[in-house]
């Protein structure tokens, strides 16, 4: 291979050196939370952030900056009421989870776990006809503990199993509601009410159902709108001296939760990729062989609207794309955790393990097929993906840790966390856009499809219908 850090010192050096004496990815950070805010989708929040970030990729000296379109079914929050009607009248606090339907439904609760298919299969039809109160992410913050199931896994298992309603229960003390879209993929409503609660309300509805006195009933009611909106990704490039017309792309979305700031996920994330544009933009252009495109992404979070869009959009380049970098919550750690999940490319893992020790600065890699979050499209069509994100594996928490909750707020950043993110992310993309021997290749259907079938994500994209964009064009 040919590494950078033999051939292009000087340009890492820079590169270092111009982020490592800047705070403007906090300053960047800042804005986004404090001064815009929460950047929920379809809101007049995440039009200005849209604009703030196309301003931003402007004065950066990026090439052919644009807005594009994105339509799709959007959900603005009313009411959530939860009760427990039996053994005891008593009321909790909770939130619809994004595209609940608007309803009331009252039933016998149902403890299903961890909601894992193992679950599922003890309790059987006993599920059916009652609310199901299950847990939230469950692993320990940036560590794996095997194939663990997102929310919207164990919603579909609660549907098919006959649930009436779905409360999801953070996992992490401090009164925080957790959250999470449970739209259908073309941003209709889910199939069943939803909501969230925090780790003391679910131990307290637990504890309550569990004192006898006949069956435990809650009674749910749930409000909210639907309606089409339109928001932006947005794009930037800095085009490639030699060899243009290969892409490498980065990618972070700047939608946030509507019940926080988004700082974390993905604001942080969305500051790392504008960093890594400004100085990999700062560089000389002759020196840079490939093109680098900067893609940030709006209404990720309920069910990647904008990598949908934009992939469809940008069909006739995915063979052309030599690797995907998504950022989702790059920079979230203190500092030096940063790590890179690859998904549809295994035997790309020794090549970032040898980047990381041509570096002198290694960080974790692994191969997970994970379908949540914007490298997902691009994975789909067999083009290789990693994912770089920055837990704290010093943490206490589990799952999203303050992700998806009020407190994913932004004095839970550091500018040091930010700027390592930033420095690792850059270096990767200009050792990706300048190695002519970079092993990565496009992977065409039945392999994709194999990786698709291991992952037990086939009937899922069957039900979204997206089974046929396997291997893309």
């Amino acid at each position: 291979m040919t590494w950078v850090t033999d051939t292009n010192t000087d340009l890492e050096r820079q590169l270092i050196a111009d982020i490592w004496t800047s705070e403007e990815p906090y300053l960047n950070l800042l804005e986004l939370c404090d001064g815009i805010g929460n950047r929920w989708a379809g809101s007049e929040s995440e039009r200005r952030a849209a604009e703030f970030l196309r301003a931003k990729l402007d004065a950066y000296g990026l090439a052919n900056v644009r807005l594009e379109p994105v339509s799709f079914g959007a959900w603005e929050r009313g009411e959530a009421v939860l009760l427990m009607t039996a053994p005891v009248e008593k009321s909790f606090s909770c939130v619809a989870l994004p595209y609940c339907p608007a309803g009331e439904v009252e039933a016998e609760l149902i403890d299903v776990g961890e909601g894992e298919e193992d679950d599922f299969a003890r309790l059987g039809d006993a599920v059916r006809g009652r609310i199901a109160v299950c847990a939230a992410e469950t692993n320990p913050v940036g560590r794996s503990a095997g194939k663990l199931s997102h929310r919207t896994d164990k919603l579909r298992r609660a549907v098919d199993a006959g649930a009436a309603a779905f409360i999801f229960v953070n996992q992490n003390p401090g009164l925080l509601h957790i959250t999470g879209g449970i739209a259908g993929p073309g941003g209709e409503p889910a199939p069943i009410i939803g909501v969230g609660v925090s780790w003391e309300t679910g131990s307290a509805i637990l504890r309550l159902a569990a004192r006898g006195g006949g069956p435990a009933r809650l009674r749910l009611k749930t409000g909210g709108r639907f309606f089409t909106a339109t928001a932006h990704n947005v794009v930037g490039e800095i085009p490639g001296a030699t060899r243009p017309d290969e892409l490498v792309l980065a990618g972070a979305h700047y939608d946030g939760h509507d019940i926080s700031q988004g700082a974390l996920d993905d604001g942080a994330g969305t500051v790392v990729c504008l960093e890594a544009a400004r100085v990999l933009a700062a560089l000389p252009r002759d020196r840079i062989a490939r093109t680098l495109r900067f893609v940030l992404f709006c209404a990720e979070e309920v069910g990647l609207f904008g990598s949908w869009a934009y992939t469809a959009a940008h069909e006739d380049e995915a063979a052309r794309t030599r690797f995907v970098l998504n950022l989702d919550t790059a920079g979230r750690g203190r500092g030096g955790s940063e790590a890179l999940t690859l998904t549809g490319a295994p035997d790309l893992v020794d090549y970032f393990r040898a980047h990381g020790g041509a570096a002198k600065y290694d960080y974790p890699v692994r191969h997970n097929f994970n379908a949540h979050s914007d490298h997902f499209p691009y994975a789909l069509r067999g083009i290789p993906t990693g994912t770089l994100s920055s837990p704290d594996d010093k943490s206490t928490l589990v799952g999203r840790g303050w992700g998806h909750t009020e407190a994913d707020t932004v004095d839970k950043a550091s500018l040091r966390g930010l700027q390592m993110a930033a420095m690792t992310a850059a270096r990767i993309l200009l050792q990706v856009a300048q190695d002519d021997d970079f092993p990565g290749r496009r992977r065409g259907r039945d392999e994709v499809l194999a990786q698709v079938r291991e992952a037990g994500l086939e009937d899922p994209l069957r039900r979204a219908g997206r089974l046929d964009l396997i291997g893309g064009r």
